[in-house]
């Protein structure tokens, strides 16, 4: 499953490198799998392909991508995440105010 998940990522983001490293978190589930939360990695990842989808520049949702980033819990437990809730309502406000 994972080979055909990392497959359907690079063909998905063309803007992607052929070596280069497809986010662990994208080819693999949460126990629940709705956690809100992805990587940094994986939401730069996604930059070329929801830019091209949104028509946007690619710096200006890299703007948006990093004022989502979460930091550690407490300083110290986990990794930095983007809210990917947060991030999606954001684009979609962009969206209303685009003429």
């Amino acid at each position: 499953k994972v080979k055909a998940r990392v497959a359907n990522l690079r063909s998905a983001n063309p803007a992607s490198q052929p070596d280069e490293a497809v986010p662990v978190d994208l080819v693999t589930a949460s126990g629940s799998g709705l956690d809100p939360n992805i990587s940094v990695a994986a939401a730069e990842y996604q930059v070329p392909r929801i830019a091209a989808a949104r028509k946007m520049d690619p710096a200006r949702l890299r703007e948006l991508v990093a004022r989502y980033v979460q930091p550690r819990q407490f300083g110290l437990l986990g990794e930095p995440r983007v809210n990917v809730l947060k991030l999606n309502l954001a684009l979609d406000d962009l969206d209303k105010k685009a003429p």
